[in-house]
C-alpha cells in the first residue's frame, strides 16, 4: 500500500477507510506498521450530513442560544489504514494546562479509554457539558488529545481540505490545527438570534447587545426559541409589538427617574435601564435619547437642585 507524504492536504478514500496524504510529492514509501488515528469532528448546515460537512478543529456549545441547562458533545475519531475484524482500543486524555472547565460541575461523562470497534473505521467520544453562572461572562474550554498506542500512531501534523466535503471550517476560536487534538468551548453569552436579522442593527430593536436581548426577553416573555425563528419575529407584526412593549417600559422607567430628578434627587437616574457599556438602553421609537446617550447627560439636563441644598 503506497502513500505520498504531505503537509497541506489529505485525500480521503472512503472505501476501506484509507487516507492518502498529498500535495507536495516528496517521496513514495510503503505504508507499513500501525495505522493512524485523528479527530474527524464534523458539523455544519442542517441540510448537510457527514458526507458533506467540513472537518472542524473545535466544537462550540452556546448556551446563549439554548434553553437547556446541559448539552451533549460528540467528537468523531477517524482512522487511516485498513478496517480490522477485531476491536482496537485507544486512549484520549484531557490536556490540563489547556483546560479551564471545572470537572463534574461543568462537564462529566468523559471516558479516557475508547475503542474502534471491529469492522469500523471511526468511533465517537462523548461527554456532557453544563451551564454555570460564570459562563455568562467566561468561556470554558476542554482540550482533548489522542494518545498513540498499540494499534494507532499519529501520522499527520495537519489536515487540509478533504475532497467532497464543504470547506466552511469554523474560525471563531483559535486552535493549533493538530489532528490529534480537539477543543470544546462553551459559554452562556447571548448571541444575536436569527430573529434579530442578518445585521447587528435591527429596525425593530436597534443595535444588538446581550443585555438588550435579555431585556427584551424579560419584558415581553418571549424566549430564545422564539427569537431564534425569524418568522416568529417578522410575521404578524410581532417585531413591532415587541418594540412597542420595550418603548413603553423604557419610557415608564425614564419618567420615574425624571420625576425624582425634578424633585432634587440626584440618584433618580437609577430608575433607568442601562447597557453594559453604560449607555441608555434604547430601541427605535424612543426620541428623548439614543444609543450613545449617557445617563450623566440626562441628569445634567433634568436635575433640579432644591433650594435647601
Amino acid at each position: 500500500m503506497k502513500i505520498y507524504t504531505c503537509k497541506l492536504m489529505i485525500f480521503l478514500w472512503v472505501i476501506g477507510g484509507l487516507l492518502v496524504a498529498g500535495c507536495e510529492r516528496k517521496e513514495v514509501m510503503e505504508y507499513e506498521g500501525v495505522d493512524g488515528i485523528y479527530f474527524d469532528v464534523q458539523y455544519g448546515a442542517s441540510h448537510g450530513n457527514e458526507s458533506l460537512w467540513a472537518r472542524q478543529n473545535y466544537t462550540y456549545v452556546s448556551f446563549g442560544t439554548l434553553e437547556a441547562e446541559e448539552a451533549d458533545v460528540t467528537m468523531k475519531v477517524g482512522i487511516s489504514g485498513s478496517i480490522k475484524d477485531y476491536d482496537r482500543p485507544f486512549r484520549v486524555e484531557i490536556v490540563q494546562d489547556s483546560t479551564n472547565a471545572i470537572p463534574e460541575e461543568e462537564y462529566t461523562g468523559f471516558t479516557e479509554e475508547q475503542v474502534i470497534k471491529a469492522g469500523e473505521n471511526h468511533a465517537y467520544v462523548t461527554l456532557k457539558v453544563f451551564r454555570t453562572a460564570r459562563l455568562t461572562h467566561d468561556t470554558a474550554r476542554i482540550q482533548f488529545r489522542i494518545e498513540p498506542g498499540e494499534h494507532f500512531t499519529l501520522p499527520f501534523s495537519e489536515v487540509g481540505q478533504i475532497p467532497g466535503r464543504w470547506n466552511d471550517t469554523k474560525t471563531q476560536f483559535a486552535t493549533g490545527g493538530d489532528p490529534a487534538v480537539h477543543d470544546v468551548f462553551f459559554n452562556n453569552i447571548l448571541q444575536r438570534p436569527l430573529g434579530w436579522g442578518a445585521n447587528e442593527y435591527s429596525s425593530y430593536f436597534g443595535t444588538f447587545s446581550p443585555a438588550k436581548y435579555q431585556y427584551l426577553m424579560d419584558v415581553t416573555g418571549y424566549t430564545k426559541a422564539h427569537f431564534e425563528q425569524l418568522g416568529v419575529i417578522t410575521q404578524g407584526g410581532r417585531g413591532t409589538k415587541i418594540r412597542q412593549t420595550a418603548v413603553t417600559d423604557l419610557q415608564r422607567r425614564f419618567n420615574l427617574g425624571y420625576a425624582r430628578l425634578q424633585k432634587g434627587d440626584a440618584d433618580g437616574w437609577e430608575e433607568w435601564l442601562l447597557e453594559d457599556r453604560g449607555t441608555m438602553m434604547w430601541v427605535p421609537g424612543i426620541s428623548w435619547w439614543n444609543e450613545e446617550t449617557l445617563p450623566e447627560e440626562l441628569v445634567k439636563k433634568y436635575y433640579k437642585p432644591q433650594a435647601n441644598e
